[in-house]
């Protein structure tokens, strides 16, 4: 199990190029057209599975990041701890 807070903190550093990671956040880059984090953990049948089989794999649209199992831990955590939130 990952810790949300260090995912906050981590994906605020790596991933706020392109997503919205946090709503204290300002938007990303004009070039951004990644969704932000609250969508990402309100998709439907959305689970720490699917999201562990995403950023374990590459895609055509994300830059090719290699994280840790545990920075992954931590960033599933914390898009997890974003459900259901206004």
């Amino acid at each position: 199990m990952g810790d949300p807070i260090a995912g906050r903190a981590f994906a605020l550093e790596v991933c706020t190029p392109c997503h919205r990671v946090a709503t204290d956040q300002l938007s990303p880059g004009r070039f951004a057209v990644a969704p932000d984090f609250r969508a990402i953990a309100n998709t439907r049948a959305m689970t720490e599975t699917a999201l562990h089989a995403f950023l374990s794999t590459s895609h055509p649209s994300m830059p090719n990041l290699i994280l840790s199992q545990h920075e992954q831990d931590d960033v599933i955590a914390y898009i997890v701890s974003l459900r259901h939130q206004p």
